[in-house]
């Protein structure tokens, strides 16, 4: 079976190229919203493009990629063809076909098929058989001229154009609906980010746990100050697992990497879900308000005990359902502000969307996860070391199941 290859942006541009000039000849190229291309350019990270592609065609995105002024690389690097062993006791000469068109001669494309004068095909070594003009030369005379045909218009030396124009790899897609077994592979591509770095997400997870634990002897701004830091944290365990995604390795430093990209989003989406959650309350205290009658009935123990429980779990069942799509809103919203630079109310927009289709694989997700916290707990709470990162992890690989498919 032939090996397949990837096509990786480095997350640079080529040294002297313009930005934004760079931008826009991708969003062209691609046919990408500019928006969707500049948040790739600009994203300073590497981006796989395309995968699963032969060499051929590879070599053929790393050919165009270059000309639009980005620094892109083939993973893994292609083999090196051996140098043909030399002939003893002979020497090539260089062609001359005149003087100055040796260099265009032996330095025009592989691609070449067809004149761009008079469109005749039978083209030898650049050279025109029917009306004798050198290719590359004649071309540069036209740009010289301002004469230049747009790229992949008249221009037989041009990128290839048709084959090119296809969705990145790394495009949003989703959300879109997944099979429910996909919940258990969450769970599974949770555990391969784990044991690929295992002592990293162990620290990880023991430093998160001591934050929370300090924040939580702090009298009501320690609260506050959990809250609001809380999905920062939680993007940068999902900027952790892109790294991974990439080839690279998870740290501990990628616990704090939410607050240098997009943090001011990442805490309004904490305070979104502050706010959701108030609502919540107010709704489950109303209830029970109603129920005593009055706040008499709630200060009143002996009012409590004789209150008939049907309704009171009534109204807790009531809070429960309307705490479901908060979190709905809330699971996958810091990855897609860190990963996706999304605002705060997009990527909570996005998150519920994300799971209201994927109800039964969430389901699903749920008992496994449930059942795994529970196995954690046994020795002494040790095994959370191990099953927090993994689930954890298995966030961001439903993350990219439902919205890059």
């Amino acid at each position: 079976m032939s090996e397949h290859y990837r096509v990786v942006f480095t997350g640079k541009v080529e040294p002297g190229k313009d930005v934004e000039q760079v931008i826009d000849r991708f969003s062209e190229k691609f046919k990408l919203e500019r928006k969707m291309a500049e948040k790739v350019i600009r994203a300073g990270r590497p981006v796989s493009l395309k995968k699963e592609l032969p060499l051929d065609k590879a070599e053929k995105y790393v050919k165009v990629l270059q000309l639009i002024g980005i620094e892109v690389e083939i993973d893994p690097k292609p083999p090196v063809p051996e140098p043909a062993p030399a002939l003893s006791g002979f020497e090539l000469e260089p062609l001359d076909h005149g003087g100055g068109d040796t260099t265009e001669v032996l330095d025009q494309s592989p691609d070449v098929g067809r004149c761009p004068k008079c469109g005749s095909t039978r083209m030898e070594m650049g050279i025109c058989q029917d009306c004798g003009i050198v290719a590359t030369k004649y071309l540069a005379a036209k740009a010289q001229r301002g004469e230049e045909s747009d790229a992949g218009s008249a221009n037989p030396y041009s990128a290839p154009e048709a084959d090119l124009e296809e969705p990145m790899e790394d495009h949003m897609r989703g959300p879109v609906g997944v099979p429910a077994g996909n919940g258990v592979t969450w769970i599974g591509k949770g555990w391969w980010h784990f044991k690929s770095s295992p002592l990293a997400w162990i620290g990880a997870i023991v430093v998160f746990f001591v934050i929370s634990l300090v924040l939580a002897f702090i009298p009501f701004f320690g609260s506050i100050v959990s809250t609001l830091i809380s999905p920062v944290i939680m993007a940068g365990f999902m900027y952790g697992c892109a790294e991974q995604d990439q080839g690279g390795d998870f740290s501990v430093s990628h616990l704090f990497a939410g607050f240098s990209s997009n943090v001011g989003q990442l805490m309004l989406v904490a305070v979104f879900y502050f706010v959701m959650m108030i609502v919540v309350g107010i709704v489950m205290v109303g209830g029970m308000f109603m129920l005593m009658g009055g706040m008499a009935g709630l200060e009143n123990p002996e009012t409590m005990a004789m209150a008939d429980p049907g309704p009171i779990l009534g109204i807790v069942g009531l809070g429960l359902l309307l705490f479901i799509p908060v979190i709905m809103a809330y699971l996958f919203a810091p990855a897609l502000v860190i990963l996706d630079d999304l605002t705060a109310l997009e990527a909570m927009k996005y998150s519920f969307i994300g799971c209201w289709k994927n109800m039964l694989p969430m389901f699903v997700f749920g008992l496994v996860a449930m059942v795994l916290l529970f196995v954690g707990t046994l020795p002494m709470l040790l095994g959370l070391l191990v099953v927090a990162p993994i689930l954890t992890a298995s966030v961001y690989a439903a993350y990219r199941d439902i919205y890059f498919g």
